[in-house]
């Protein structure tokens, strides 16, 4: 790789300190969100990032799912080749991990948002809008966004796969989330051959990634980068 390996200031870890929230209700949210939500690991793990397994995961991983399975494989260097699947993300980041239920309808999805109070004119776009939610609602899926989205910008839009989640959270509805933030990161990689010439490379996702790479990377795989 002739480029620069980038981490992208993304999937932020939160609520490092509850007590700091000034605002009770929004406090309330976020205790919450932190400790019995299904989402409540993966917004609040903090991680030490290696460079160099994050550089050999994003620079190798090829999209390898089979039978319905959403999983892409890399390779350690002088090593294996290791496949990780859908399961392993809702494994390792502590989502559900069985019997899980269908994603929400689209109806049921706007039926959700009219229930919170949403004030957007227009339901049949891609994103809701979280500026037309009432703060509460604003606040939970800000909170979402900053960690599931590789958002820089556009704050306010709540893509499709996030209503999904937020939807999920609220009703504890125990959809597969580890295969909707699979498909992202799967997404947001890209072809290989984008990450393997002479442009630079954005890693996103980099905190769930070095918790996967944390889990099933062996002693001597990680002696590797030392």
């Amino acid at each position: 790789m002739a480029g620069e390996f980038i981490v992208t200031k993304t999937n932020h870890v939160l609520f490092q300190n509850l007590q700091a929230i000034t605002n009770l209700q929004f406090r309330a949210w976020a205790e919450f969100l932190n400790t019995r939500s299904l989402v409540a690991y993966a917004l609040s793990t903090p991680v030490v990032l290696c460079i160099d397994q994050l550089t050999a995961l994003y620079t190798t991983a090829t999209d390898t799912r089979e039978n319905n399975i959403r999983s892409f494989s890399f390779v350690v260097p002088r090593g294996r080749t290791i496949r990780v699947t859908e399961h392993d993300f809702n494994i390792i980041l502590h989502f559900t991990t069985e019997n899980h239920v269908s994603d929400p309808t689209t109806e049921e999805i706007h039926a959700f948002f009219t229930l919170i109070r949403s004030q957007q004119p227009n339901f049949f776009v891609g994103e809701f809008l979280k500026h037309y939610l009432t703060k509460p609602w604003n606040f939970f899926f800000h909170t979402l966004i900053h960690v599931f989205t590789t958002k820089l910008t556009n704050l306010h839009g709540i893509p499709l796969f996030l209503q999904k989640i937020g939807f999920a959270i609220s009703n504890n509805r125990h959809i597969n989330i580890g295969k909707l933030v699979i498909d992202q990161v799967i997404l947001c990689m890209g072809p290989l051959e984008d990450r393997t010439g002479i442009d630079d490379v954005l890693c996103f996702y980099p905190r769930f990634l070095q918790l996967i790479l944390n889990d099933i990377l062996t002693d001597n795989e990680r002696e590797t980068f030392a």
